[in-house]
This record gives structure tokens, sequence and C-alpha cells, in this order.
């Protein structure tokens, strides 16, 4: 067997097979937290009395299509942000993500009740992509921003009843855009992303 050959025996095990009625398209919104990656930034503004800047709640909103049985294409726009006080002073940063990922459903599940499919399914898709980051911080009226390309991995479980789903995701974000303050801490715009949401199939 050629080394084509083989190529194209591996690619149609990984695409498989894919029942009439599955989804083609899916739009989700998911809220969650956002543990950045902090490299003293936080324990730096922490000790002037401003916690919490290592971690920020948001959502992120996505879109895929299937292009093949078991390969999906998405496109998703992610924001999260915190909010520090301390008497008069607030500190207020905020990281956004606006990536493209490709996934493989790993896993999928369709019951049977009395021989007859039930319209019910759970899902397992693992996805890896990248995308344009960007992360701020704001401090009594001076900011500072930074951007760059990220990349993002992870994986997220859906179990859906007929078009409605609800949706488990994890996602490891890694980019080098950087905030830094004046005595060497410095906040990065990646970082780990948990989250649960609703999503819709047709």
């Amino acid at each position: 067997m050629t080394r084509t050959a083989l190529v194209m025996v591996a690619l149609l095990g990984l695409v498989g097979t894919a029942r009439a009625d599955e989804d083609r398209f899916t739009v989700g919104f998911r809220g969650g937290a956002f543990i950045r990656d902090d490299r003293g930034y936080a324990d730096h503004a922490a000790v002037f009395g401003l916690d919490g800047a290592g971690l920020g709640g948001g959502g992120v909103l996505e879109g895929g299509v299937r292009v093949a049985p078991r390969l999906w294409l998405y496109a998703s726009w992610a924001g999260f942000s915190s909010l520090a006080t301390r008497r008069m002073e607030e500190l207020r940063v905020t990281n956004q993500a606006l990536v493209a990922q490709a996934g493989v459903t790993a896993f999928r599940w369709e019951p049977l009740l009395a021989g007859a499919q039930v319209p019910m399914a759970l899902r397992v898709d693992v996805l890896a992509g990248g995308g344009l980051y960007t992360v701020r911080d704001e401090l009594d009226g001076a900011s500072h921003d930074a951007s760059g390309p990220g990349l993002r991995a992870g994986a997220q479980a859906t179990l859906s009843w007929r078009a409605l789903g609800f949706t488990l995701a994890y996602g490891y974000h890694l980019s080098r855009a950087s905030l830094d303050d004046r005595v060497g801490g410095a906040l990065r715009a990646g970082g780990n992303e948990i989250g649960a949401g609703l999503s819709f199939g047709f």
C-alpha cells in the first residue's frame, strides 16, 4: 500500500460517518471564568489592596459548521473582565480573543429506547486553532493595552435534546501579548478558560 493510500485511509477513519439527521451548523453562548497567565502582576496588585486581577468573568460566543462527518470548523469571540477596588481606586482588567479552530468529534453517543432512536445525543469534540488576543488594564483613568497572535487548544462536551444543547468547555490559551507593571510583573492575554452554556444546532 502506497503512502498516499495510507494517508487516505487515516483521513477516512478520522472523519468517520455521520447520520443523515446530525446537525450541520451550531451556534452557542457560554459564560465562565478565565484564569489569566499571571507572571507576578496580580500578586503585586494584591499587595496594594487590588485583588483579583488574575481571574476574570465573562463569556464566549461561538459558531460552527460541520464540513465532514466528524470534522468541524469554529469561529468564536471571547471576552472576560475583572474589577478590583480600593477606596477611590479601581483596577479594571479585560482580555479578549477572536479565534478560528478546527474540531474533531472524538465521541458521539445516541441512546436507543425500546429499539427506537431518542432525540438526544452526547458529543465530545477536541479543538485547536489560533487568532488575535488583546489584554488591557485601566487604573485611575490611565490605561495600557497589548495585542498579538495566540493559540487555543481544548475540548467541549455537549448534551443535546433535539436542537437545544448544554455545553461544558475547557480551553487553554497561549499568547505573548502582555501587560507589564513597574516592578517586574507581567499579565498575559493567555490562560485557562472554563465555561458552560447553551447551544443550538440545526
